[in-house]
């Protein structure tokens, strides 16, 4: 007897969230499409998430559970794959939740428009702040040239104010893919753990082999800044994860003969991850003499020295030429004020 196939996997990644794991749980059972299966992928977690994905699994036939050693988020959504037998697959972390109309909103469009993805928008939220409800400004965007998709997946990685349109975003959880897509690439995740923006990776090979891809301007995922994202401890080993992303990313593009200025967008990325790592550093309380000698430390590299000399910064805003140049120049003092002078600047003005 034929087995039935379910619409929609959701692969959920689950690793000691039993905290917010019922919020996420409650959202994807309440979706108005029914027909779908959840995939919880307990990661080796050590507090109740375990007993509590059993009892999701014992309640509700069409979840399923899938215990594993801790490899991280990356190799978990790939455990949650090979048991995924849905026609679209989606991917949700068990610390966020989606809006009620989520999926049945993406089949229609993906259906109607014989999509091979589609992407939707987010709202970040915090415990203590507001949430968003579900959004249903703008009309769809459907890309179907090869222009057109080298164009979005140059944009996965550093978007000039110039190509906005195709600035969709890099997140996996934010989007539905159709499973053969994904089938026929043979693509996977790569573990975080080695590369920083497992999820952008993910999209660069789907691109890869995508022909139309839409895009909702719809807000239908809600991510949760937990205080493990904006974490304060010095992560050496974040800056060299970031240089091994943007050289693989260059490597890519290159051999998939976007021509060597598309290496611009892996260096774009990668000097924004560097602005943005600096910051959280500059903005904790450390003592001074802690975060110089730490920048001093992440700017020491040939990748930043040499690698970057010539990406173009003229298409920068001018507070982020100076920015570069700063970092380039091993210039702290510049560089700090830079960093924390428009951020406090920023933060008192929407006060």
């Amino acid at each position: 007897m034929n087995r039935h196939q379910p619409t929609v996997s959701i692969v959920v990644p689950v690793y000691n969230t039993a905290r917010y794991l019922d919020e996420c749980m409650h959202s994807l059972l309440a979706q108005t499409l029914t027909d779908m299966e959840i995939i919880l992928v307990d990661d080796g977690s050590t507090d109740r998430s375990p007993s509590m994905c059993d009892a999701y699994a014992a309640a509700h036939p069409n979840v399923k559970v899938i215990h594993k050693a801790n490899q991280g988020l990356g190799m978990a959504r790939n455990s949650g794959l090979e048991a995924a037998t849905g026609r679209f697959v989606a991917f949700v972390d068990s610390d966020d939740f989606v809006s009620p109309s989520t999926y049945s909103t993406a089949v229609r469009l993906m259906e109607r428009k014989n999509l091979d993805l589609v992407k939707f928008t987010c709202n970040r939220f915090t415990d203590t702040g507001d949430k968003e409800p579900e959004s249903h400004d703008g009309e769809p965007v459907i890309y179907s040239t090869p222009e057109d998709i080298r164009l979005l997946t140059l944009c996965i990685f550093d978007a000039p104010r110039t190509m906005e349109r195709y600035d969709i975003g890099g997140s996996s959880c934010m989007a539905l893919y159709r499973m053969d897509l994904i089938d026929r690439g043979n693509i996977r995740f790569k573990s975080e753990r080695e590369y920083i923006s497992e999820d952008y990776l993910f999209n660069l090979d789907c691109y890869g082999h995508a022909s139309r891809i839409g895009y909702l301007p719809h807000t239908l995922y809600h991510y949760r800044v937990t205080p493990d994202s904006l974490t304060q401890r010095i992560d050496r080993d974040s800056i060299r994860r970031d240089e091994a992303f943007s050289r693989h990313v260059a490597h890519e593009l290159i051999s998939r003969g976007y021509g060597p200025e598309s290496r611009n967008y892996a260096l774009g990325y990668y000097i924004s991850r560097l602005r943005t790592r600096m910051k959280r550093l500059f903005l904790t309380s450390l003592p001074m003499a802690e975060k110089r000698r730490w920048f001093l430390q992440q700017t020491s590299g040939s990748y930043l020295r040499d690698e970057c000399a010539d990406y173009p910064a003229s298409g920068l805003p001018l507070k982020q030429r100076i920015c570069l140049y700063a970092m380039r120049s091993r210039n702290f003092t510049l560089t700090y004020a830079l960093i924390v002078g428009f951020t406090r600047l920023r933060h008192n003005k929407f006060k």
